[in-house]
């Protein structure tokens, strides 16, 4: 876990955090591998990793502004990183096999990565929308099973 802080001074004179400024993170991980068949050569897999920090500062959209300056985005400069995003969440587990040959100079391994299981729509960023002239939020990848083949010599 870390905790941290950071934070600028802009030309104005003014402290204010930077896009950095979340406070925290915390990662946990979490393995094991099984051994089978008769010469326990080949194993079955089993990963997990949770991850989450503060949410990430931003500086807010100034939507007058912006309807102002024909749909091009203008942020609340004095107002920088001075809102935040909610926490960030995210738990990833991952099963797997592992073939080994004879010899042990090569080995198959197929994975299930199962990414964000919990489904949290974590947020990206904000961003003007001038088809509907709203502020809307872009959130992250959900759920996302991942299914992967590697072959090591």
């Amino acid at each position: 876990m870390s905790l941290f802080q950071s934070r600028y001074e802009g030309s104005d004179g003014v402290e204010r955090s930077t896009s950095f400024e979340n406070g925290y993170v915390a990662n946990a991980l979490i393995g094991k591998e099984w051994g089978i068949g008769k010469a326990k050569r080949n194993f079955v897999t089993f990963d997990t990793k949770f991850t989450t920090s503060g949410g990430r500062p931003y500086t807010p959209i100034d939507l007058e502004a912006t309807r102002a300056n024909a749909g091009r985005e203008v942020l609340q400069e004095d107002k920088a990183y001075s809102k935040t995003y909610p926490d960030y969440l995210r738990l990833d587990v991952k099963l797997g096999v592992r073939l080994n040959s004879k010899s042990k100079k090569m080995s198959h391994q197929f994975f299930v990565d199962l990414q964000n299981i919990t489904n949290r729509e974590n947020v990206f960023v904000d961003r003007y929308n001038p088809v509907t002239d709203r502020i809307n939020t872009v959130y992250q990848n959900g759920f996302f099973p991942d299914f992967m083949y590697r072959i090591q010599f």
